[in-house]
């Protein structure tokens, strides 16, 4: 396999998850790192022995050895370094969401696919988001089962629940308290925006509430209902109340439940098993194949193949129901 030189912009919790993710796979190596906080730079370098950790943004971006630029920064940071990496002529996997703006999406949207605005230096193919469920088995099977005759899927619940925002381990990041680019909306159900595009191809938002403690911090509340291919879809998710934090998207069909929880794992339930069962066949470590998954298609991306990632017109769909929701 070719090994491909990436560079990873923002070093928080999820640009040093990739750190450590790009260097189990044989198809990268991260060539540069860069954050705009030097103490951030300075934890990334003391964690990973020998990264080379730049000052400078462009001096990751415009590497002769970089093919792939990552874009781990908080989201009204994205277009800036998504278009940097685009006019230097490197792929892109930028995380979600897409951006905030919707102008400002759209504009993204038409500079990936080689549109007037793009000035045509790198094909749309080279651009995808980071939506985690994009890669993993166990949605796979999820989506081949429940779009089935027999499986007869009636409706989809979709929970969050969570103790704290941020989360503990999250806590350093504190834009994510802010309502201007921050909350679990964006932050969490944007990936499950994406599932239900991934499972049915598109889906209509019927109603939202949103509710924040004070103007400009992050909602402790969000409840929607949604359309998708005919299949009412229920939303909620919360701040507050007692651990432990949930997160889970029930597919209910005509004589069993399929969940998916805590992200990765995949659970039926049936008269013979009420309380749930394992699906059968999915990897031993679903997180791990899932981003490993992920990163083989990014791989095939940078390589100009065919791949599943979602491209930024997918994003920016998703971009749009969420902002929706939020507003």
């Amino acid at each position: 396999m070719k090994q491909y030189g990436m560079a990873v912009i923002g070093l928080g919790v999820v640009g040093r998850r990739m750190l450590e993710q790009a260097g189990r796979h044989r198809g990268f190596r991260v060539v540069a790192a860069f954050d705009n906080a030097s103490a951030a730079r300075s934890e990334a370098a003391a964690s990973f022995p020998g990264l080379p950790v730049v000052a400078r943004a462009r001096d990751a971006i415009e590497r002769l050895d970089v093919d792939v630029v990552y874009v781990a920064v908080p989201p009204l940071a994205h277009a800036e370094y998504v278009r940097a990496a685009h006019a230097a002529g490197k792929a892109v996997f930028c995380e979600k969401p897409l951006g905030i703006d919707l102008a400002e999406g759209a504009a993204l949207v038409e500079l990936a696919s080689g549109g007037a605005a793009a000035g045509g230096v790198a094909p749309r193919s080279r651009h995808a988001v980071n939506f985690v469920f994009a890669s993993s088995a166990a949605v796979e099977t999820l989506r081949r089962v429940v779009t089935t005759r027999a499986f007869g899927l009636r409706a989809v619940e979709i929970e969050m629940r969570f103790f704290e925002w941020p989360r503990a381990w999250q806590a350093g990041a504190t834009w994510l308290r802010r309502a201007d680019q921050g909350g679990f909306t964006r932050e969490v159900l944007s990936h499950y925006v994406y599932l239900l595009l991934r499972v049915f191809g598109d889906a209509t938002l019927l109603g939202a509430c949103t509710q924040r403690p004070s103007a400009g911090a992050a909602e402790t509340a969000s409840v929607a209902t949604l359309r998708c291919a005919g299949v009412p879809v229920a939303m909620q998710g919360s701040v507050g109340g007692q651990p432990p934090d949930v997160v889970e998207a029930r597919f209910v069909g005509a004589s069993r439940e399929l969940r998916l929880r805590n992200w990765y794992e995949l659970v039926e339930h049936v008269a013979e098993a009420p309380g749930g069962r394992p699906v059968a066949g999915l990897p031993e470590d679903p997180r791990g194949a899932s981003y490993q998954a992920q990163l083989t298609q990014l791989h095939a991306m940078v390589a100009g193949k065919a791949h599943g990632l979602p491209d930024f017109e997918t994003a920016w769909r998703v971009q749009q129901i969420i902002e929706e929701i939020l507003t």
